[in-house]
């Protein structure tokens, strides 16, 4: 959970990095049964970052026949950054951060998980220097990047560990070079959204 000073930082829109202030918040175990689960891969939801289109067949006792199936995931995730959106609620510990950025802001908070299995990156390549139309608060889980991020008369350039955050507001410029193989949950908090999700958390 986020403490109060983090989340006052956080109420001022102002980028900052704090190290070590959610640590663990989803293991690869838990993406493993994600990606298992095939209803949680349909193609609105999981996205491969590569130029390719995929196609598959579909049918028998599918209720979505969007979901990429095991073959095509397994062929593709050693090569490519991929990402799962609408995952507030993938765990009990990432919904109470989405609840807590939301009592902040006011306004809408998803998570969305990255990961690449790529144990060394050799082209540095990440998404490039962008800005987004949310903010977004970025938490390394596993391995680790560099994080850039541009102002008019600063920059913040840090290596992300387990647990590392840094907050970017919308329209702010900023990068992600990889290192190794990673895992990072990023929380987007949309200005322009209006529905939010119930956070009660069901028990059995």
């Amino acid at each position: 959970m986020l403490c109060d000073d983090d989340l006052n930082e956080i109420k001022n829109l102002k980028p900052f990095f704090k190290k070590n202030i959610l640590p663990d918040l989803v293991t690869w175990e838990e993406i493993e049964k994600i990606l298992n689960f095939r209803p949680s891969v349909n193609s609105d939801r999981f996205h491969i970052l590569s130029n390719k289109e995929y196609n598959w067949p579909a049918g028998g006792w599918l209720t979505d026949n969007n979901s990429y199936p095991a073959d095509i995931i397994n062929s593709e995730i050693g090569k490519y950054v991929c990402y799962i959106q609408d995952c507030s609620r993938i765990n009990k510990k990432i919904n109470d951060v989405c609840q807590q950025l939301e009592n902040t802001l006011n306004i809408p908070a998803d998570a969305h998980i990255f990961f690449s299995l790529k144990e060394k990156e050799t082209d540095l390549k990440g998404f490039g220097k962008h800005n987004d139309t949310q903010h977004n608060l970025i938490v390394c889980v596993d391995g680790s990047f560099i994080m850039k991020v541009y102002g008019d008369d600063y920059i913040i350039e840090e290596r992300m560990n387990n647990g590392d955050a840094v907050f970017v507001p919308k329209e702010v410029d900023h990068e992600v070079i990889p290192l190794t193989k990673r895992l990072s949950v990023s929380f987007p908090m949309a200005p322009h959204h209006t529905f939010f999700q119930t956070r009660e958390w069901i028990k059995l």
